[in-house]
């Protein structure tokens, strides 16, 4: 393979990332931390491939050089913390995030002793001979293990904000989980691309096997971001913010106050069947508990530990009995089995339709046929 090819798709790359990093940059949006930190991940991105395209024509200094590997180190929190500030409405960036510094800063220790604070023939050596030497194969299990951490951390993240979301709100709809698991599902593909590339740098001898796999990995990059920004621009509400004071029910269990359970449960379940608030699809567990006159947090601990349900799952169970009766009657009152969806609070076909099936073990429209 000429390296040629390399360097014009690494041109087109980097004319890419700056662009999206400039509009991520300069958008006016309600959430500027999430954009700034996505832009600034761009750039980043930029700055590291960019020798792909500048090594032909210029030579830096080899701490410069150096130091334009390492940025790296920088990508996997900015994207973490991309994903924690899209999540939550009330991100604030605090002094314990200087942590996500630190493993930047073990790769300038690793390569202090032979490279920043050595002698240029010694530097020359070390950049040299770098993948076959202890600070070469460090820098690479040590890259990788930071990878794997903050791809573990995304989907810990993920998978809270999932639970949250089914314990305060009653439509998942507005929230689409697909996007979720298609943003983890991307990164472990690219953590595995990353993970071969680097072993090969290791252990192979080819260098057009590996600019090959450069080619591969940097393509996959660019496609996996491209995707981030247009799902954002097209489809804004696929990370609805949420506020972070949100607790989940496993966290709060000790506060669970056990006396008058009874009455407090009694006072849920009657307003759920005699004032139906289960009908408006925004639904949320504040809103319910504003109308209950009870802190959210009880309505929560009550619903979870007495019927064993998340608040999505509770609220639905409502809906889903009052499309059971519309739908038995539909025929009379001429009415669609869209009509009945969006009267019972369902906004989303395939949600109303997952959700009937698992509850009657029939789709609407078979219900509807045998009653």
């Amino acid at each position: 393979m000429d390296f040629s090819i390399l360097a014009v798709t690494t041109i087109c790359i980097l004319f890419i990332s700056l662009l999206l990093a400039l509009f991520l940059f300069t958008v006016k949006t309600s959430n500027k931390k999430a954009n700034t930190f996505l832009g600034m991940y761009f750039l980043v991105f930029a700055i590291h491939i960019s020798v792909f395209f500048y090594s032909k024509y210029i030579i830096l200094p080899p701490v410069l050089e150096m130091l334009r590997d390492h940025i790296a180190f920088f990508t996997s929190p900015l994207l973490f913390l991309y994903v924690v500030s899209s999540i939550y409405s009330d991100f604030e960036l605090k002094p314990k995030h200087l942590l996500h510094i630190i493993p930047f800063v073990i790769q300038i220790l690793i390569f202090s002793p032979r490279f920043y604070f050595a002698n240029t023939k010694t530097k020359n050596f070390l950049v040299e001979n770098l993948n076959h030497l202890i600070e070469g194969k460090l820098s690479i299990a040590f890259g990788l293990s930071v990878s794997l951490f903050y791809l573990i951390l995304i989907l810990l993240e993920l998978r809270t904000y999932k639970r949250l979301l089914f314990e305060n709100y009653s439509n998942k709809s507005v929230f689409n989980f697909k996007w979720l698991y298609q943003l983890f599902i991307l990164l472990g593909i690219i953590f595995c691309f990353s993970f071969f590339k680097q072993i090969y740098k290791l252990v192979g001898t080819d260098i057009e096997t590996l600019n090959i796999l450069r080619l591969v990995l940097t393509l996959a990059l660019v496609g996996f971001l491209t995707w981030i920004v247009l799902k954002s621009m097209y489809q804004p509400h696929l990370f609805r913010n949420i506020n972070s004071n949100h607790l989940l029910i496993k966290n709060n269990t000790s506060e669970h106050l056990k006396k008058n359970v009874d009455k407090n449960m009694n006072k849920i379940l009657a307003f759920m069947n005699d004032k139906e608030p289960y009908l408006d699809a925004s639904l949320t567990l504040q809103d319910l508990a504003n109308r209950l006159e009870m802190p959210s947090r009880e309505v929560s601990i009550l619903i979870n530990l007495n019927l064993d349900q998340h608040f999505f799952d509770f609220v639905n169970h409502y809906r889903i009995k009052k499309a059971e009766k519309m739908l038995a009657n539909s025929k009379g009152e001429n009415l669609t089995i869209q009509q009945i969806m969006y009267d019972v609070g369902f906004n989303s076909k395939s949600s109303f339709y997952t959700a009937f099936k698992k509850k009657t073990g029939m789709t609407p429209s078979e219900y509807k046929k045998n009653h």
